[in-house]
């Protein structure tokens, strides 16, 4: 085995565990904006305990493991690297608001006696899925450039294509969303 096939093997296990890291997270988000007793929060805020460590250190493996690759294949020249790289680099401080404010979320969820109305405020904050979303486009428009290849205003546009994307998905895939009731004491529910 060589060394650039140990790091091709990195980058790509980080690219499968990016990919479930945000696949659970949506399916945390689409629960918690679901929510109607306390004990559901709790279960679906703490779906994956340490996913905020998963993602980082997927973000960070495939970073370093793609400028070797791209060093190795003698492609750093071009433009799709740089811009993947760079695209790459604006999903971490989405996803760096988006943990703070799950943070918070937890501690609330912890702190609280029933589902109350801030509660539900933070559970449905909007940030949250405009963050997943951007975040989530931006990487299947990383892996586009990979496979693609293009030049430098094609790869901007399939960046920038992606993040537009991601702002319109929560509403091109938006479901049904009713108002969520508060239910009394709920902790035994």
């Amino acid at each position: 085995m060589t060394l650039y096939s140990l790091v091709l093997f990195f980058h790509v296990t980080a690219v499968l565990a990016l990919f479930a890291a945000l696949s659970f997270e949506g399916l945390s988000l689409f629960h918690l904006r679901r929510i109607s007793t306390l004990i559901e929060a709790r279960r679906w805020i703490h779906l994956v305990p340490d996913l905020p460590l998963v993602t980082l250190g997927s973000l960070l493996i495939i970073l370093f493991s793609g400028v070797y690759l791209t060093m190795r294949m003698a492609v750093f020249e071009s433009a799709w690297p740089k811009v993947a790289a760079g695209a790459l680099v604006l999903m971490a401080p989405l996803g760096a608001l988006a943990g703070r404010r799950m943070r918070t979320i937890r501690r609330a969820c912890a702190a609280a006696k029933t589902v109350n109305p801030e509660l539900l405020r933070q559970l449905q904050d909007p940030f949250l899925k405009i963050s997943l979303g951007i975040r989530s486009a931006v990487f299947l428009g990383i892996l586009l450039l990979m496979a693609a290849k293009p030049e430098l205003w094609q790869s901007v546009g399939i960046v920038g294509g992606s993040v537009v994307l991601g702002l319109l998905a929560p509403v091109l895939v938006r479901r049904r969303t009713a108002p969520l009731s508060i239910p009394g004491a709920d902790l035994g529910d």
